[in-house]
């Protein structure tokens, strides 16, 4: 007859995969395993820790919760690099700012955008909340030491560019002003937040998620007099996602 585990030894064993979790957070903070280095495999570090693969799954899962490590499918457990770990903003949603720089994990160094002028069908009218002679459609795609982290799909009345000097001929001053400028100039903005699993056939161009897993966060901004000034639908991976508030 096999002895039942006591309280004691059942509260051990279902800690173990929290000391093996503060083990490998001491080890990446002093530099056993530096930024964008390639953790051991699994089996490998599993027999280093003296665990089992399930308890260093457990752990290693508290880590990517950490935003300390990111898991590539195929290719195994790797230490995310500083510069992906620091956000040079000190506001969350709470503030007014783009949402992908906010809640992106790898924070995107460039962005690759398209954009074309059509009229504005039912539903974008309806979503405008204004008739308005055209709209500019823009596809933007954010990447992170060149690979595609995000996607945002923006729709705009052709009066608000216009209205801001904004050159629609010119990419280069439309993309700065979707980036920047439309913030700056907002006056308040609504945040809608969503499980998605459209990321990949919106964007198109590339794979973002290879889960297919996307938090769709859907932001209305609005200009002083309440007027909306842009739609946007923001595709950031589950796995990529985070989001504070400050208050």
């Amino acid at each position: 007859m096999t002895a039942s585990l006591s309280e004691t030894e059942k509260r051990a064993r279902n800690l173990k995969h929290v000391r093996v979790y503060d083990r490998l957070y001491r080890m990446i903070q002093e530099g056993t395993y530096p930024p964008g280095s390639q953790l051991p495999s699994e089996p490998e570090l599993a027999a280093r820790m003296g665990v089992s693969r399930m308890t260093l799954r457990r752990a290693l899962s508290l880590l990517i919760d950490d935003g300390l490590v990111k898991n590539i499918r195929g290719k195994g457990n790797f230490i995310r690099s500083q510069e992906s770990l620091s956000n040079s903003g000190k506001g969350g949603l709470e503030s007014l700012s783009h949402p992908v720089y906010v809640c992106c994990r790898e924070r995107p160094d460039s962005v690759e955008m398209e954009f074309r002028l059509e009229p504005p069908s039912e539903p974008v009218t309806g979503s405008l909340e204004r008739k308005c002679a055209a709209v500019v459609i823009a596809d933007r795609w954010y990447k992170f030491h060149g690979q595609p982290v995000s996607y945002s799909l923006s729709i705009l009345p052709i009066e608000v560019i216009s209205q801001t000097g904004t050159d629609p001929n010119r990419p280069d001053q439309l993309r700065d002003f979707l980036e920047t400028s439309l913030y700056q100039q907002a006056s308040g903005s609504s945040l809608q937040l969503a499980a998605s699993n459209a990321g990949n056939f919106s964007a198109r161009k590339y794979v973002l998620s290879k889960e297919n897993s996307f938090i769709l966060i859907l932001e209305t901004l609005y200009a002083k007099d309440g007027s909306v000034m842009a739609v946007n639908k923001h595709f950031i991976p589950l796995e990529l996602f985070q989001a504070r508030i400050y208050t």
